[in-house]
């Protein structure tokens, strides 16, 4: 099996390449860039070439938060593929319940990315994405998609304080390496770091109460940003760069065999 899944963010479009279940390799293309599907579908050549022969046949899975970074990489994956992809949309059969109200108003992504956790780890347990937002994900013993919380990422926090003061000016952030900024750099730094640090712990420890008094509920934590926070982190989780990749994988593998 020969499979490319993508999964358009608000920040980059990801994409990833299985062979025989397999994650061989992957590429970054920032969402904002404003490629064509020509351009998208060069890169995906890219991707065909270093891990597959042209007799190969190929199937591509995409989901997305953008809709129209969709239409464009839609027709990218038309150009490079005569099948068409399946695109991930609230009307496929998902192995999970989805709780939320409406069910249509929760986010693709984190649909996908609470699938490959009880698929890779268990249930009840709680996703975190930290990427454009900080989003929290919970899942229940009985597979049950029950909603989340929505934060503003690290990077939209610092860009926030930097346009809405007068004296604050943007700011690179970085691990603190004291608890106490002793400038405005430092004092952002440490207020962004050790305070999301500190939410994270605190939303977890909430969500674990909530869904799972009596029995342990893992946290499984994906997304670019965190590379930031996990050093401080004193708490235990489990970290998957690739979490949406393997969620696309086995949504794709489950409609494949309908």
């Amino acid at each position: 099996m020969k499979l490319i899944v993508i999964d358009i963010g608000n920040t980059n479009v990801d994409v990833g390449f299985f062979t025989n279940g397999d994650l061989k390799s992957n590429a970054k293309i920032s969402t904002k860039d404003n490629k064509s599907e020509f351009e998208i579908a060069s890169t995906l050549q890219s991707l065909l070439k270093i891990n597959s022969n042209e007799t190969d046949e190929i199937d591509i899975i995409i989901s997305s938060v953008v809709p129209n970074k969709t239409v464009v990489v839609e027709k990218a994956s038309k150009i490079i593929n005569s099948k068409d992809p399946i695109v991930v949309n609230h009307d496929l059969d998902f192995p999970i319940v989805n709780k939320y109200n409406p069910p249509e108003d929760v986010g693709i992504d984190r649909l996908v990315d609470s699938i490959a956790a009880i698929n890779l780890y268990s249930s009840p347990c709680v996703i975190l994405d930290i990427g454009t937002c900080l989003v929290f994900n919970a899942v229940s013993e009985k597979n049950e998609y029950l909603g989340g919380s929505i934060i503003p990422g690290l990077d939209m926090a610092a860009d926030t304080l930097a346009n809405s003061t007068a004296l604050l000016r943007p700011v690179e952030l970085r691990i603190p390496k004291k608890i106490i900024g002793e400038n405005s750099i430092e004092s952002i730094q440490s207020g962004i770091i050790l305070g999301y640090a500190e939410l994270i712990k605190g939303v977890y420890k909430k969500y674990s109460e909530a869904i799972s008094p009596k029995k342990e509920c893992p946290l499984v934590i994906t997304g670019g940003g965190a590379d930031l926070i996990l050093p401080i982190l004193d708490m235990k989780y489990t970290y998957n760069e690739n979490l949406s990749f393997m969620g696309l994988k086995y949504i794709y593998e489950r409609e494949n065999d309908r």
